[in-house]
């Protein structure tokens, strides 16, 4: 098993990199359906109602619970979170955790920020983001391939990063950047 000093020196490498875009996904300037899902204290949370002033950066990871490179980035979002809201942005992530299983990662990991559960993988269905090299009948089955959008206010999308290498993240600099790049 490689360590979490392994994990966190290869997402800082492969970070810079993975602001590029996949294909699948909704498009920069589609504004997204309405989304509302249970969050990690099992509240039914609309997405509309969670971004900031200027929007939301939204992550779309497979789990907090098993992923190795999901709960890194999860973290380093949080390391960011100030920078973050100093921008008007909110973090919020979508995964296929339960609202159990993202209550405990916010607890182990003291996160701030809204993490909304879709075990049935239908948010990910609706936006197009399930992982077409996991087929149906597989395990993992109705996993998304990791994204970040950055969302305005209304829910259009003004920025897209991410990889369809599902170990390629975008490094909390790189939404930095991305959201300095909006102004």
């Amino acid at each position: 098993m490689r360590s979490a000093g392994f994990i966190i020196a290869t997402l800082a490498l492969v970070g810079a990199a993975s602001a590029q875009t996949h294909q699948a996904g909704p498009s920069v300037g589609a504004t997204l359906p309405p989304i509302s899902a249970p969050d990690q204290s099992g509240e039914h949370r609309a997405l509309a109602s969670l971004g900031g002033a200027n929007g939301t950066v939204l992550l779309i990871t497979r789990a907090a619970d098993w992923c190795p490179y999901c709960q890194q980035q999860m973290i380093g979002l949080e390391g960011a979170r100030a920078e973050i809201e100093r921008r008007g942005f909110r973090i919020v992530t979508i995964s296929t955790d339960t609202p159990a299983e993202l209550a405990a990662f916010e607890q182990r990991r003291a996160i701030g920020y809204t993490m909304l559960s879709d075990e049935r993988a239908e948010i990910i269905r609706q936006l197009n983001l399930l992982d077409p090299t996991q087929a149906p009948g597989r395990r993992h089955n109705g996993l998304p391939i990791p994204t970040i959008l950055i969302l305005s206010p209304e829910g259009r999308v003004l920025t897209k990063l991410g990889d369809a290498n599902y170990r390629a993240r975008p490094a909390p600099e790189v939404v930095l950047q991305a959201l300095d790049a909006l102004r």
